[in-house]
């Protein structure tokens, strides 16, 4: 390396559009004004941090003062081109707004603006972070930026549009630069990396491009702190000991250990990990990106473009489950740091996945059932046995017809309709009843009750809430079975029935109160607009 060092993201600036990665859509914009000459006074970019707003701008500047005249692919090696990129052009003014808010500042900028550029044909204002400025600035800035002298450019860069005034946002052309994407940022990792022929684990580079989070200045920042703790090389495990992360076979580790509900190892395994001083936020971050690869796996069914660890845990857990744990491990990270630690916080988030499992709570029903009801091996006296007659058993597999066309009767479901008064009678409670409540009726045949379950709610299909059905339908029906399948219901359940309703109610008490004469003159008055989430009925209101 070189005595005096310069960053990479520094480095490896984009000099020219071609070079620029990403932002494929301003880019064509930009181009096509350029080469036909086409520019408009004033721009603004916006976006995130290091997704490439000053860099354009520098870029634009050029491509206008190039001393081989204005176009979209600038020399970079004129005496004007050099200046821009040293960041030694007169006629290139850079104003940082987070630390020049005051009307001053932009009034002394603005005085020179009448004045033709020094030595190129457009004086261009570049003002980085312009939401910063002070209401007076945007005042003055504002005469100028409407009728500027056709030897100026304004160039303006923000990463919150929202602060600036309308006034400003009107005049100018405004750009939203888009996040990058991995593989934006992984294939440049990789290309600066062959630059500086130093040698890389992709597995590493990906990881840092994941850090990155859409940003390549954080990511080009990661990747200078990671040559310099590896001496020159990037590798997954310094990568791992620098930043405290959790190794890819540990985390598919930990995957199994949940989809296997072994909580004991789990609890046992997180351990092991804190007293590592592993960064257990960013090891449920990785256990959530790893129940993401698994489902996409499972959609694509694309086994060989998928590791063999990913594969073996793909069949061996549902697309249900899935879903459920990555909602659990998602809502975990928000709920992170509340936690007392982020050791209890990740074992609790873990715990919740096999504890809200489904199979997990008809095993605890099933347990505490055999602990109240221990089963008997003794034997009654001999003597009593002798003692009684015979007992005829019935034949369990004979059915009386004329008991189930009794039941069919008192039962009486013949249609929806029917089927939505029993369950209004029966009084389901909890999963049951949501569940039912999104059913249609089939049929009623031979002591068989059929039903379709909507498919949006195949999740409460389970043993348990099937099971609290039955009990609840034998109570008073004896001897019904219930058969569940999943399917269309077209808006035919009483839950769907009951939404329509809801929402009907809810728009006809919308309209009542909108077309409120008062209400009317008010919203005139004072220029105003109702928030319709905050009309209720008055029921509603007394329930809040």
């Amino acid at each position: 390396m070189s005595e005096h060092y310069e960053v990479l993201a520094r480095k490896y600036r984009p000099h020219n559009f071609k070079e620029l990665v990403g932002q494929t859509h301003t880019v064509r914009t930009l181009v096509n004004a350029l080469d036909n000459n086409n520019l408009h006074h004033g721009f603004l970019f916006t976006g995130t941090r290091g997704v490439g707003k000053t860099t354009i701008a520098r870029i634009f500047a050029k491509s206008v003062n190039c001393e081989n005249g204005v176009s979209s692919n600038p020399c970079g090696k004129c005496e004007t081109c050099l200046e821009i990129d040293k960041g030694q052009s007169v006629d290139l003014i850079e104003l940082d707004a987070a630390s020049h808010t005051g009307v001053d500042n932009m009034r002394e900028i603005l005085e020179n603006a009448q004045y033709t550029p020094t030595k190129n044909l457009y004086k261009i204002y570049l003002i980085d972070e312009v939401h910063m400025l002070s209401k007076s600035s945007f005042n003055a800035l504002l005469k100028t930026l409407e009728e500027p002298p056709k030897h100026i450019k304004f160039l303006l860069a923000t990463t919150d549009p929202k602060k600036l005034p309308i006034t400003i946002l009107s005049r100018c052309l405004q750009f939203n630069l888009n996040k990058l994407s991995h593989d934006e940022i992984l294939n440049h990792l990789k290309f600066i990396m062959s630059a500086e022929k130093l040698e890389f684990e992709d597995e590493a580079l990906s990881k840092i491009a994941d850090f990155g989070n859409g940003s390549m200045r954080d990511a080009l920042s990661l990747l200078d702190q990671s040559i310099s703790y590896g001496n020159g090389n990037v590798k997954e495990s310094d990568l791992k000991a620098m930043l405290g992360l959790v190794s890819h076979n540990e985390i598919v580790q930990l995957a199994s250990l949940v989809i296997n509900k072994d909580a004991g190892q789990v609890l046992s395994f997180i351990k092991e990990l804190a007293h590592k001083g592993e960064n257990l936020t960013n090891t449920l971050k990785d256990l959530t990106s790893l129940f993401h690869k698994i489902a996409t796996s499972q959609v694509l069914n694309d086994t060989k473009q998928v590791s063999s660890e990913i594969n073996e845990l793909s069949s061996i857990i549902s697309a249900q489950d899935l879903q459920l744990y990555y909602q659990i491990a998602i809502n975990g990270q928000k709920d992170m740091h509340h936690s007392p630690s982020e050791q209890i916080g990740l074992e609790m988030t873990l715990l919740r996945m096999i504890a809200f499992h489904p199979d997990e709570q008809v095993e605890k029903k099933n347990l505490k059932s055999a602990q109240s009801n221990p089963p008997t091996n003794k034997e009654p006296p001999k003597e009593i046995i002798q003692d009684k007659p015979p007992i005829k058993e019935k034949p369990l597999n004979k059915v009386d017809t004329k008991s189930i066309q009794k039941i069919e009767n008192q039962l009486n479901i013949k249609s929806q309709d029917d089927w939505e008064e029993k369950i209004t009678d029966l009084g389901f409670d909890g999963a049951a009843k949501m569940l039912v409540k999104n059913t249609v009726f089939v049929s009623l045949k031979d002591q068989n009750l059929s039903l379709t379950l909507s498919d949006d709610f195949v999740n409460l299909l389970t043993q348990n809430t099937q099971s609290s059905i039955e009990k609840t339908l034998n109570k008073t029906y004896p001897g019904i079975t219930l058969v569940i399948e999943p399917g269309q219901t077209n808006g035919s359940s009483l839950s769907q029935k009951e939404s329509v309703k809801s929402e009907e109610k809810r728009k006809q008490t919308e309209n009542q109160f909108l077309s409120d004469d008062g209400l009317k003159e008010l919203q005139e008055v004072f220029n105003s607009q109702v928030d319709l989430k905050s009309i209720k009925s008055i029921k509603e209101s007394d329930n809040v």
